[in-house]
């Protein structure tokens, strides 16, 4: 054994294949009555050199693989973006994405729309610029010059989508309408192109659903008025990959957002908090003018409540030290879209009382006094 050691084949074996038959009689004694279970085998002697190839080629190809699956995990670093609804949420993302940078398409029905949405952009930079180059004039006007040739728009959403990196949806809160856009421009954007909806209200999961790339499908909630307002939430699905959440965080920093992650709950963060609040602000002002009954007759009679809307106003400013009160905020962020989240809410879980629907708002809502927008609300505008 010692100094032996294992010879290898001789030459003209190596690379052959090699007949063992049993062992001979007398051999393996101990084992002699096993002799029956042997049977001939081959054994193939390989070089060393041709095994050395071998492992060669599987070291390269596990590399390969494994660079690839590297770079299929690296982000999306968002260039080009594609904003859908040119309204004060679209145009203002659209906005804020040229702004820092970002080549942007808008996309709306008409060119009539998008005419009037370039025209409250570049008003809104030239406030803008006024303040961030108050002492020099001629670079306010080069920045927006620069921002607005970063847009342009389109009324055909699925011949732009082939070359964007990220889709924003900013349309109307209908789930149907949202579905169909995603389903249509999800057969025309590139593989790579992450979907986002600014949906305040509506599960992003059951809009994610109308495509073929729910890993690639996000929520990407900004605030009005959207140049002003830092927050995003960035809402990830259980089908969101990794990959596609960090790519919009990465994307809201850039646009000089602050953003958070929220999973795909009614209302996300602030809303979910906001809406039950201003749902209860309406319900002490309800008490207040309840009447039950038939008044004309002497019949009925009024429950006298809480406080007047004036009254909760001014409390929750000078008490909670919020800018605007309950009632002012409802006129400015829309008593129908008020109405379209709460109605929402209350379908998927009726019992709740914080989903509860309120006859005043419903009334508002029916004679078309939405707040700020038509000029009359809770309280009437000029």
């Amino acid at each position: 054994m010692g100094g032996a050691g294992l010879k290898a084949p001789p030459r003209r074996l190596r690379g052959r294949r090699v007949r063992v038959g049993p062992h001979p009689k007398g051999c393996l004694s101990a084992a002699s009555r096993h002799a029956r279970l042997l049977r001939p085998r081959l054994v193939t002697v390989v070089p060393r050199c041709h095994t050395m190839a071998f492992v060669t080629r599987q070291f390269m190809r596990s590399m390969s693989s494994s660079s690839t699956a590297s770079a299929s995990a690296k982000k999306i670093i968002v260039k080009h973006v594609t904003v859908i609804g040119g309204g004060l949420m679209g145009a203002g993302i659209a906005q804020v994405a040229a702004a820092t940078g970002h080549t942007v398409v808008l996309v709306d029905q008409t060119e009539d729309i998008l005419a009037k949405s370039k025209k409250g952009i570049e008003e809104s930079l030239r406030k803008v610029a006024k303040k961030k180059f108050a002492e020099n004039p001629k670079a306010g006007d080069e920045f927006v010059e620069k921002t607005l040739s970063s847009i342009v728009t389109s009324t055909d959403a699925a011949s732009v989508v082939h070359s964007t990196d990220l889709v924003v949806e900013a349309i109307v809160e209908n789930l149907k309408v949202k579905n169909e856009l995603f389903k249509r421009l999800d057969k025309f954007a590139a593989e790579h192109t992450i979907f986002a909806s600014n949906t305040s209200s509506l599960q992003i999961t059951s809009i994610a659903n109308a495509t073929t790339r729910q890993d690639r499908f996000a929520g990407l909630h900004f605030f009005n008025p959207v140049p002003l307002m830092k927050l995003v939430e960035v809402i990830k699905t259980p089908m969101t990959s990794q990959k596609t959440f960090e790519s919009l965080v990465d994307f809201s920093k850039a646009l000089g957002k602050h953003p958070v992650s929220c999973k795909d709950t009614p209302g996300f963060v602030v809303n979910r908090l906001l809406v039950p609040y201003l749902m209860e602000a309406i319900r002490l002002y309800e008490r207040d003018f309840q009447t039950c009954g038939d008044s004309n007759s002497g019949l009925g009679f009024s429950l006298k409540g809480d406080a007047s809307k004036e009254d909760i106003d001014t409390a929750m400013k000078l008490g909670a030290g919020y800018p605007m009160g309950p009632f002012e905020l409802l006129d400015y962020v829309g008593l129908d879209t008020t109405k379209f989240i709460i109605d929402g809410w209350h379908e998927i879980d009726v019992k709740n009382p914080l989903y509860q629907p309120s006859p005043c708002l419903n009334k508002l809502v029916a004679e078309n006094k939405f707040g700020k927008k038509t000029g009359e609300g809770f309280y009437k505008y000029k």
